[in-house]
């Protein structure tokens, strides 16, 4: 691994594997004509991703595409320096997302409006580790492009409107893996929700939130199965009316 060190990396089904980055998460998923990425975290993230997709069992130069949740720089920052090493790897967004993944201007909160939230020291030492991870950094990805229904013909992916933390929110349904990917749409926890709270499926604190009425509607209209698999917080999966961390 790189310096940077992941939270924790989770085999949650064969070919799908779960990491819980530093500050934000991402999915390497086996696909049927190689590799891909769900998410891929800050700048700084970038060879903690690729070094995740070699520990997943992978070659990189199998890796071929990056399904983006919504264009935050948490979820696409990791994609430029990806790109600059693996510049045929596509990046598909909902077409309603392209301008937060494109950027360089985005949704997405601004330290100046966080404001008189960094009273708060969860919010001060969450925006301690964003700033760490080159939150600041300008990111821009240009060649990103909609994804069509043709892009998941045959795989074994489905992208379910997710909207309201973003334009175009998508999250992913994994059917074989009894899996949904969610990116902010359902956290499991956030760095700036209070560290007692248990890890369960839940909304992202809301100042983070376009639209938090349209996000809460989202989110009441997923379809959540066993596992769910967050931009923020472990993996957690159902048992009976409970929520576990998945590998606990």
């Amino acid at each position: 691994m790189t310096s940077r060190e992941p939270r924790s990396v989770v085999s949650v089904a064969p070919g799908v594997v779960f990491v819980e980055g530093p500050v934000s998460n991402w999915v390497v998923l086996a696909e049927e004509d190689g590799v891909a990425l769900i998410d891929a975290g800050y700048p700084a993230d970038s060879d903690l991703v690729l070094d995740t997709v070699r520990y997943a069992g992978h070659d990189l130069d199998d890796l071929r595409r990056v399904y983006v949740t919504h264009g935050h720089v948490d979820h696409v920052g990791g994609i430029p320096g990806i790109l600059a090493q693996y510049p045929h790897v596509e990046v598909l967004a909902h077409a309603d997302e392209l301008g937060n993944v494109r950027g360089p201007d985005r949704q997405q909160v601004t330290p100046a409006e966080i404001g008189g939230r960094l009273a708060s020291p969860r919010v001060l030492r969450w925006l301690g580790r964003a700033i760490r991870s080159d939150a600041l950094r300008p990111t821009t990805v240009p060649t990103a492009r909609a994804f069509t229904a043709r892009d998941f013909e045959g795989r074994a992916i489905t992208p379910f409107p997710a909207v309201g933390h973003t334009a175009g929110s998508t999250a992913y349904l994994l059917p074989a893996a009894d899996a949904i990917v969610t990116g902010d749409a359902v956290v499991s926890h956030h760095d700036t929700q209070p560290g007692s709270w248990t890890p369960r499926p839940r909304m992202i604190t809301p100042f983070f939130t376009a639209d938090q009425a349209v996000a809460v509607e989202s989110a009441r209209a997923l379809p959540i199965p066993e596992i769910v698999l967050p931009g923020h917080g472990p993996a957690v999966h159902r048992v009976g009316r409970e929520w576990l961390p998945v590998g606990s």
